[in-house]
């Protein structure tokens, strides 16, 4: 087709074109924004590399807990650890990890299949009894989501395995079972 600019009508036509095209190109919202996410957890131990150890699976678990009320799911985790205490006599070894990731509610797939049962048992300590269960818990879940990815019909069950002398301190053995997807 030939251009003819004393048609005004085409040059509108074509100047109007041009623009829905740049607009539609440009305004384009981005499919998936993440956000950056934290969660803060302690753990223990009875020894160094143990008491870390339980308070960066804590916090993954309260980051990936904290992401999965959003309906979310984190990438790039990481996490950053400190040293709280240490019992007197170096029995138990406490610490608190954050952990920080990138996260975003991902794209839609059909429902998973549970059909995997799975059981794990983590140790969880705290200045209370409901607070030892609960770090237990979150534990047991982030090990459980980790070997499964999706889970449901969760059931805890948890032991008293050791109280410090005036309730300062409580740690209890947590068992949680669901059914999963792998």
């Amino acid at each position: 087709m030939a251009f003819n600019v004393r048609r005004p009508a085409q040059v509108l036509l074509l100047v109007l074109a041009l623009t829905l095209t740049a607009g539609a190109a440009l305004c384009t919202p981005a499919a998936f924004a993440a956000t950056l996410r934290s969660a803060t957890s302690t753990g223990w131990g009875p020894s160094p590399d143990a008491g870390r150890a339980a308070a960066e699976g804590n916090a993954r678990a309260a980051l990936n807990q904290q992401a999965a009320a959003a309906g979310e799911v984190c990438s790039g985790v990481s996490v950053t650890t400190r040293h709280l205490y240490t019992a007197p006599d170096g029995s138990a070894w406490i610490y608190e990890a954050t952990a920080t990731g990138d996260c975003a509610v991902p794209p839609t797939t059909p429902p998973p299949s549970y059909t995997v049962p799975r059981t794990e048992t983590r140790q969880g300590g705290g200045a209370s009894p409901n607070a030892a269960v609960e770090n237990g818990s979150q534990a047991a879940r982030a090990a459980l989501l980790a070997a499964g990815q999706a889970c449901t019909g969760y059931s805890t069950t948890s032991s008293l395995v050791y109280s410090a002398p005036g309730g300062a301190w409580w740690i209890y053995n947590v068992t949680v079972s669901a059914t999963c997807t792998h």
